[in-house]
């Protein structure tokens, strides 16, 4: 592995996606944040969401957001790590995405780094957001040469105002 390259579980960690709605249980009579128009089967607004990494005892807060237009956020809260940006869509009750983030290489915030894509796949039933997803960490300046990669499942409530 060259200098640039970050460990596994640095990279991963820092790949934020959701797994495992542990969060917020007695939060489903409340009105959404952002009410659904219906054409998006009830992603719109935003999730508390945990997800876990295949084979790790971790597991991670985060918030995940769809809005209207196809974007989508995510943010790990605890432990804190990068915000994610991209794009999602919806087909009959099964929606996915994919987002990326980058990370600062090993010379400091402002020396180029790994980026990261994650891919999900999922659907919302009663009130429960679940999903699986894949992480590729990338090296320095490429799109191609993967350096990383990992699996994992994120599950989550819809956070009310």
């Amino acid at each position: 592995m060259s200098e640039n390259a970050i460990g596994r579980r640095q990279a991963l960690r820092g790949a934020g996606i959701a797994a495992g709605g542990v969060a917020v249980a007695g939060l489903a009579t409340a009105t959404p944040a952002l009410a659904d128009s219906g054409n998006s089967n009830g992603l719109l607004g935003s999730w508390m969401c945990v997800r876990q990494d295949t084979g790790s005892p971790d597991k991670v807060r985060l918030v995940l957001s769809f809005s209207s237009g196809g974007v989508v956020l995510s943010h790990d809260i605890s432990p804190a790590g990068p915000p994610f940006t991209g794009t999602w869509s919806s087909e009959g009750k099964s929606f996915r995405l994919t987002m990326w983030t980058g990370q600062a290489g090993d010379q400091g915030p402002n020396s180029v780094g790994p980026t990261i894509r994650v891919r999900a796949w999922g659907s919302v039933s009663h009130g429960t957001l679940t999903a699986k997803y894949q992480v590729t960490v990338f090296a320095p300046m490429s799109d191609t040469q993967v350096v990383d990669s990992g699996t994992g499942t994120v599950t989550g409530r819809r956070i009310t105002a």
